[in-house]
């Protein structure tokens, strides 16, 4: 069953009287349950299509569908339940992903409060995202106190804590430690 398809997909971005062309015509598809990858060099488009299948961002033109939501004709209200209940995203910047003013526990279990999680509930999946991901023993240190590997394990766990159906993750390897 396809789960994300894009058909003819533009989006052009106007910079003073430049037009810059991010995606021209891309076609995609991909199957519920499948990892993809998308591969390119720097400037091909790679994070605005990341963008847009987010909701965050929309295109010049073509359609684009994600667990059977058109995501062109959704309502604000629409867009925003489908980015918090829908989407995980991985940033590819490490201080867009955490809050510097919460611990890491704290900044898996926003994503929860935000979906009206009880706090029992929240606390115990966040102690286990940072768990899976090896930071059992970081659970209340800031973003400061932890190295650039270690906000983008936390920024995984937070990315994973309301159980979305689409994790999208733009160079999610590029700061982690081994």
């Amino acid at each position: 069953m396809t789960y994300v398809r894009c058909e003819d997909l533009f989006k052009i971005y106007k910079v003073e009287d430049l037009e810059v062309v991010a995606l021209r015509g891309l076609d995609l598809s991909v199957e519920a349950g499948e990892v993809a990858a998308i591969v390119g060099a720097s400037g091909s488009g790679k994070s605005t299509l990341l963008n847009i299948l987010a909701g965050y961002d929309t295109p010049s033109a073509g359609q684009v569908w994600v667990g059977g939501q058109d995501l062109l004709r959704m309502t604000p209200r629409q867009a925003i339940r489908y980015r918090r209940e829908e989407v995980g995203f991985i940033w590819q910047q490490t201080g867009r992903n955490l809050l510097p003013y919460l611990t890491a526990v704290e900044n898996v279990e926003l994503p929860m409060i935000l979906r009206n999680r009880s706090g029992g509930e929240r606390r115990q999946r966040a102690r286990h995202l940072l768990q899976l991901v090896g930071l059992g023993e970081r659970l209340h240190h800031s973003p400061e106190m932890l190295s650039g590997g270690e906000q983008q394990r936390a920024a995984i766990a937070v990315a994973l804590a309301n159980t979305p159906s689409l994790l999208l993750a733009d160079e999610p390897t590029g700061e982690l430690d081994t």
